[in-house]
């Protein structure tokens, strides 16, 4: 049990006093869980600080300490951070981060210099100070005063992490690295453990807002672009299956528009890789409608080329080496006369206060030393106040010298290892260069020989020899073979280089293959791409293929059987997640527009991107539209564009009467805005749906169904609907609109049903 006894700024989220360290009860009766808990404390202490969190907080008006207590209650949370302990390696590895950040050579080169002048003048002032008249003991005081604060303002402006700011100020004890136990797993439960359970906290406490006009801010464009992706079930399950180690072919399985490109685009943007990995190195291929598994598998070798050469160029030196080495010696120049302007400075002065030959005198004093004759206990009381200053300019002096050296010698080292680096890179981009061509060109070798004969009267006798050897083509299982272990090798040197995490190919778009058959043979055809180490697959398949999965084990076995070992199912979204998806890019915006886009577009991603953009467009055009406007202008371009479709498909149709009194009532849509007149239509719609022929009848059902939707949607959404009417029940109106175009029967049944319960809204059939 964690307690709190001092309330908690919200500007100030690090001023805390946990009980945790005091609480000896906790620590004597479960020391796993106190200790858990007292890690996830230290984290979540960083975490606060965190610029997205605290203005988070801000701008939602939350406190830090109901997040901390949230999340320190998080029974998930804590069961990951118990299991990060246990697989850190090295306790000490990285520490719990103080407030004290680690201080390079220059800082510390500072600190000396400061520390040895302090040093140096209470010395003399120690030793000259019985000699000293009170007037100028006085001064020496004063100039201690000096001093000291000379030394705080230059360790303040130069070494400023040693200083405790604002924000960092706390009250409790510290906890030992050893009781934190995470070691190097520091980072990962940063980022990945307390980080995104403190935007669960915030996304799930946001504010909400409630208003019958259209207004929202633009969202900040400096946030993180995962703080806008919606962690469903389906993308915490491909999060969970990017992070491990085997190499696996996992298809992507969804209606259209459930995101299924988006979640491969997130993988692109490494959006769905942890924070402590490099980002994989993903390549988007596109399955074709007309295709050769020979040349798609070369299309997916040059992509992977192309993608491997952009990566390593990416990171490499983009000068020429002439312009290198130029800026090299530049430098070193620069360097150079620094030090020689240093050392003319520090040898005009110790010239000027030790006076006669200076040098001649430090070399023997420099000896006597070494050889014990003089102690430096003697030369620190046995010399004027002039040359105790000119000593310490030539300690300060052999202090810089030595400094360079050993960072110049550092940078050499650097520049060695980037250097060795560089050339591995260099030669595995040459490879991928000679892949690259290898299929791009059918490589054509040709020599030969030729002579000439005079003869007499102007005759001539000539032969030629010639010879072309060309490359042959390659087949398609040597095509699967190269593919295979280039990739293999590509995984193994962007990993060992650290370059990129792992290689992600996705093939996007095979779902548009309208027949299973020839989808089912593209499978077969490429899978004997699949299963290379180090590389991840991921296909977006179709619904269909979703049944053949899941019917394993039951004897009935197809291409997607054998070729994938895991199905992922984007569903649509839920009405929670809509309302952050839409909250999350249009700031500000009230509820009633968020359930009102959800509705329209069934929980669709795609659908509900464009409702949003819709919107947007229409709060560019008037001035804080009502809901009712809003509502009305959605759905008459709904109503246009579909118009458009059934009348299209009933001119495919037999012409009958019953088709010709359908296209008139098909006809009247568009131009119909009152939802009393659009439920009278869809009345009439479906009127002989039952007895018509199967394609006229089914042509109703759609067209009735959609109808009646538009008039339930206009009737639900004006400008009476108030927050306390915004309930999960109109989320039945998304599942319709869902169920619509597979099932429009069932659809209208569940319309109804629903315009039965409202009050203030007759029931239809």
């Amino acid at each position: 049990m964690v307690r709190h006894h001092k309330p908690v700024s919200d500007l100030h989220p690090d001023e805390y006093e946990s009980d945790l360290l005091r609480d000896g009860e906790g620590f004597i009766e479960d020391f796993d869980t106190w200790s858990a808990l007292l890690a996830l404390e230290a984290v979540l202490d960083e975490a606060l600080t965190e610029p997205e969190i605290a203005s988070g907080l801000r701008k939602e008006g939350l406190r830090a300490e109901d997040a901390r207590t949230a999340v320190l209650g998080d029974v998930t949370a804590l069961a990951r951070i118990r299991m990060a302990r246990e697989r850190a390696d090295v306790v000490f590895e990285r520490p719990r981060r103080l407030p004290f950040r680690r201080v390079t050579f220059r800082e510390a080169g500072w600190l000396l210099v400061t520390c040895a002048l302090l040093v140096g003048y209470l010395r003399i002032l120690q030793l000259t100070w019985s000699s000293m008249p009170l007037p100028f003991q006085l001064v020496g005081v004063l100039g201690l005063g000096g001093v000291i604060g000379m030394a705080v303002l230059v360790i303040g402006r130069r070494i400023p992490g040693l200083f405790v700011t604002e924000g960092w100020q706390r009250t409790e004890e510290w906890a030992h690295p050893e009781m934190v136990g995470l070691g190097d797993r520091w980072e990962f439960a940063l980022r990945e453990i307390v980080l995104p359970a403190l935007r669960d906290h915030l996304r799930d406490h946001r504010r909400i807002r409630s208003g019958l006009e259209l207004v929202f801010e633009e969202p900040d464009a400096s946030e993180e672009l995962e703080a806008g992706l919606v962690r469903t079930a389906a993308v915490k399950r491909l999060r969970r299956i990017v992070d491990r180690a085997d190499s696996v072919a996992v298809a992507l399985a969804g209606h259209r528009g459930t995101g299924k490109t988006t979640s491969i685009r997130s993988l692109e943007q490494g959006l769905l890789s942890r924070s402590d990995r490099a980002a994989p190195l993903v390549v988007v291929a596109s399955a074709p409608a007309a295709y050769e598994a020979r040349d798609f598998v070369l299309h997916l070798h040059a992509l992977l080329c192309k993608a491997v050469l952009a990566k390593i160029s990416k990171g490499a030196r983009t000068v020429s080496g002439r312009l290198r080495r130029r800026r090299m010696l530049g430098r070193s120049l620069r360097k150079a006369l620094a030090f020689l302007v240093f050392w003319g400075v520090a040898a005009s002065a110790v010239w000027l206060l030790w006076g006669g030959t200076p040098w001649q005198d430090l070399w023997t004093l420099a000896l006597d030393v070494a050889n014990g004759r003089v102690t430096p206990q003697q030369v620190w009381t046995g010399q004027s106040t002039a040359k105790l200053f000119a000593l310490g300019v030539v300690s300060l002096f052999l202090l810089r010298l030595v400094f360079g050296v050993v960072t110049s010698g550092a940078a050499v080292v650097r520049l060695l290892i980037a250097r060795r680096r560089d050339i591995r890179l260099a030669g595995f981009r040459r490879l991928t260069e000679q892949q690259l061509d290898r299929i791009r060109f059918l490589q054509t070798y040709t020599t030969g020989w030729s002579g000439k004969l005079s003869m007499p009267l102007k005759g001539e006798a000539g032969r030629t020899w010639s010879t072309q050897r060309a490359e042959q083509q390659l087949t398609h299982p040597e095509v699967v073979d190269k593919f295979r272990e280039f990739a293999e090798e590509a995984a193994r040197r962007l990993d060992v280089e650290r370059v990129a995490g792992r290689v992600v190919i996705a093939i996007d778009e095979l779902d548009k293959i309208g027949e299973p058959g020839k989808a089912h043979q593209f499978i077969n055809d490429v899978k004997g791409v699949f299963d290379v180490p180090g590389c991840l697959f991921f296909v977006s398949v179709s619904d269909d293929a979703v049944l053949g999965f899941e019917q394993r084990g039951l004897g009935v076995r197809d291409a997607f059987d054998s070729a994938f070992s895991e199905m992922v199912r984007l569903e649509p979204f839920t009405l929670d997640e809509s309302r952050l998806w839409i909250a999350l890019r249009l700031r500000g915006i009230s509820e009633q527009f968020c359930y009102l886009a959800h509705c329209l577009s069934g929980g669709l991603p795609r659908d509900l991107k464009r409702c949003a953009t819709e919107m947007v467009d229409l709060a560019n055009e008037v001035y804080q539209p009502s809901l009712e406007i809003v509502a009305r202008s959605l759905v008459t371009g709904e109503l246009a564009g579909k118009a458009r479709a059934f009348i299209a498909t009933a001119a495919t149709l037999d012409r009958s009467p019953e088709l010709v009194a359908l296209t008139t009532e098909l006809l009247g849509m568009p131009g119909t805005e009152e939802p009393e007149a659009l439920a009278a239509i869809a009345e009439r719609l479906v009127a002989d749906g039952d007895t018509d022929a199967a394609a006229i009848s089914d042509l109703r059902w759609h067209s009735g169904c959609f109808v009646l939707f538009c008039a339930t949607v206009l009737e639900v959404f004006d400008d009476t609907l108030t927050g306390d009417r915004l309930t999960p029940r109109l989320h039945r109106l998304a599942v319709v609109r869902q169920r619509m175009a597979m099932h429009p029967k069932q659809a209208w049944d569940d319309l109804v049903k629903f315009r039965g319960e409202a009050p203030s809204q007759p029931s239809y059939r």
